[in-house]
């Protein structure tokens, strides 16, 4: 009799380690899991504003309307703006915060009824923002995925919006003028390109908050 409540003490002991592992290893695994929906919920893009609407590049740079009384841009008037991109990293979902800007002024000027041919939009890539200027293939290659701003860059570009990739950038990269994006003109540089820009009547569109 000794020796078995000996052995069922014994027993008790030989399991409490364990069932303290058990306990801890679940805590830990609802931990995990809890941390896991916290970033998914924290990183997971907002939902899109409805009263967004994109009247010329859909998709991205949505815009609201506004009342009749407000201060509307000219439909005479040739609009010549130029923006500058001169990093990759996407700010609105997956496209770009420049890319998101130029969308932008040009759903803008749509809204307010003025004509595209009144509208001339340059896109100026450099430093880091020659990445998004790359080819398809050359992009993948250096990224492993897609470019993901392929989609707004095209409508851009079938929107007559003049595409400018400097040249010392792409150099500094170790890429030539054919591993650049169909339709993009080379520059000499950024520098350059932005100072004749300049000289005949275009100007910079400042960044917006983020």
């Amino acid at each position: 009799m000794s020796y078995s409540k000996a052995t069922a003490m014994s027993d008790e002991l030989a399991s409490s380690p364990a069932r303290r592992v058990l306990l801890w290893s679940g805590l830990a695994l609802l931990l995990l899991v809890a941390c896991a929906i916290t970033v998914a919920l924290a990183t997971r893009s907002p939902e899109p504003d409805p009263r967004l609407t994109y009247p010329r590049i859909h998709g991205a740079g949505g815009v609201l309307p506004v009342g009749p009384n407000a201060l509307f841009p000219s439909v005479t008037t040739d609009h010549r703006l130029y923006v500058d991109v001169d990093g990759a990293g996407p700010n609105h979902g997956d496209i770009n915060a420049r890319l998101h800007t130029a969308a932008k002024l040009l759903n803008l000027y749509a809204l307010a009824g003025v004509p595209d041919d009144k509208v001339h939009l340059v896109v100026l890539f450099y430093g880091k923002g020659v990445d998004l200027a790359l080819s398809d293939e050359a992009y993948e290659k250096k990224f492993g995925h897609p470019n993901p701003n392929a989609g707004v860059i095209e409508q851009l570009r079938q929107a007559n919006v003049s595409m400018v990739v400097c040249g010392q950038a792409l150099g500094h990269q170790n890429f030539i003028t054919s591993n650049i994006r169909p339709g993009m003109t080379l520059a000499l540089s950024a520098l350059t390109a932005r100072e004749e820009l300049q000289a005949v009547g275009y100007g910079p569109v400042p960044k917006e908050p983020e």
